[in-house]
């Protein structure tokens, strides 16, 4: 019987299983993104390399913030601003060794921008000020700044700006504390210890001027004090139960697979921090834990994929993020540098970016043979980005490691290394020999190079064994 060639689908999300026979993709270190009018129809894309940006010589993160277009940087105890050039100017204190939350705030004349990190700053571009106001988090809707006080309790300042409280309220249809008020498309969502009690502006201009909507009370806590962040669709944010919820107007939808949360249940949900950020016109929530490699939601697919840095699924180097001067700033966790992210930077501040794609599990399934027949491969042959070799040192001669697991992904074969192409060698074929006989079989692509390397799509050439 001669061999067919049979579609072997290549492109793919991180989607384990506690049975790793069952399914062990992972994607790691590339993204998705759908080309419905190329030649295949989606397509992993390397995740964004980095070089420096700028440093202030501190070294601890307490994060990143724009305000009226100029990059503000806490660090240690230091405000710092940083120019476009990545020049650190410093501005003045902010006590303590708390992550800081920002906010921008306009009332009337007053444009400031508010710090919260156990004491309450307001920064108008010139004056440094502390408020006296005590709270870890800030949030502003319709000239209101709203901070969370003691209990159920929040505070919202009126028409003499963020630093001057004007009336409280309080989040009470359930018996557990507020942790952080945010807002986000006009409601102020009050996140709890087990409950989130949306409020609207009423407009009043005496009392209390937020209402609850008793209809939208939603039965979940947030878990991650710092992982709220929001896209223009949606508000996300890790829960209580170490699921991840969107949040769209009254709408609490879980976008969690199992295996992440599996995985999050032994994380420290105290130390998890995340952000958004838009690329190519994808929104991504990136969920960053001070240990192990990071998950990353993306919006427009409803799929998730991980970023790790270095060889050792360290956690992603991004500990803060902001979009300033049309560029993609994050903070290095490990010396708390500004880093630049760069779709045209393919290492990691000149260090290794391991790529590396688990395939779902082939079989006769696959075949449309039922289950159990034992099949037997020649080659694999792989489409991608070819000819994107650099001129000299690693990379000049780029090559992709091919592994395969006959148990699931437990234990993987002897690595094979085959090229993808010099620098202008493009019509070189990416083709993995290999005789192998199984029952189902995982392969695992792995690139380190530091060159632009895309996965399109590959073919198996298959057939029944002892034919």
């Amino acid at each position: 019987m001669p061999f067919n060639t049979v579609p072997l689908p290549l492109v793919g999300v991180t989607n384990k299983n506690r049975s790793p026979q069952s399914n062990n993709q992972l994607t790691k270190n590339w993204y998705p993104e759908v080309t419905p009018t190329g030649v295949s129809e989606s397509v992993l894309l390397p995740w964004l390399g980095s070089k420096a940006f700028g440093s202030s010589g501190g070294t601890l993160d307490r994060g990143l913030h724009v305000f009226n277009g100029t990059l503000y940087h806490v660090v240690d105890q230091t405000l710092y601003s940083v120019s476009e050039g990545g020049a650190y100017t410093s501005i003045g204190t902010i006590v303590g060794n708390k992550r800081c939350i920002f906010s921008n705030s306009i009332v009337g004349a007053l444009d400031e921008m508010v710090i919260a990190a156990g004491d309450v700053y307001t920064y108008d571009g010139t004056t440094l000020t502390d408020t006296g106001i005590t709270a870890d988090s800030v949030t502003y809707l319709n000239s209101k700044s709203i901070y969370p006080a003691t209990g159920q309790v929040f505070s919202v300042t009126g028409a003499s700006g963020p630093a001057t409280i004007t009336s409280t309220g309080s989040a009470e249809s359930a018996p557990d504390d507020l942790r952080r008020p945010f807002a986000f498309n006009q409601w102020a969502y009050m996140m709890g210890v087990e409950t989130i009690e949306p409020f609207y502006d009423t407009g009043a201009t005496s009392g209390v001027p937020l209402s609850r909507i008793d209809s939208a009370i939603m039965q979940k806590g947030l878990g991650g004090f710092y992982t709220v962040a929001n896209t223009d669709q949606a508000l996300y944010f890790l829960a209580d139960d170490s699921n991840v919820y969107k949040i769209m107007q009254a709408q609490l939808i879980n976008v969690t697979p199992p295996y992440i949360v599996n995985e999050i249940r032994g994380l420290n949900k105290t130390a998890a921090t995340a952000f958004t950020m838009v690329f190519n016109g994808q929104d991504f929530y990136i969920l960053r834990f001070a240990s192990g490699p990071s998950f990353v939601y993306i919006e427009q697919i409803d799929e998730w994929v991980n970023l790790s840095t270095d060889v050792n699924n360290e956690p992603y180097l991004a500990s803060s993020y902001a979009k300033a001067y049309d560029k993609d700033i994050v903070v290095d966790f490990r010396t708390s540098n500004t880093v630049e992210l760069s779709p045209d930077t393919f290492d990691e501040l000149g260090d290794v970016i391991q790529r590396q794609r688990v395939l779902a599990p082939f079989s006769s399934v696959d075949l449309g043979l039922g289950a159990g027949k034992r099949l037997i491969m020649s080659k694999i042959s792989f489409s991608v980005q070819t000819g994107q070799g650099l001129v000299s040192g690693q990379g000049s001669e780029p090559q992709i490691m091919v592994e395969y697991s006959l148990d699931g992904g437990e234990t993987f074969s002897e690595e094979q290394w085959i090229e993808f192409g010099k620098l202008g060698q493009f019509l070189i074929k990416v083709d993995y020999w290999k005789m192998v006989s199984f029952y189902e079989i995982t392969f695992r692509i792995t690139v380190s190079d530091p060159v632009f390397c895309s996965l399109h799509d590959a073919s198996i050439d298959v057939k029944l064994d002892g034919f």
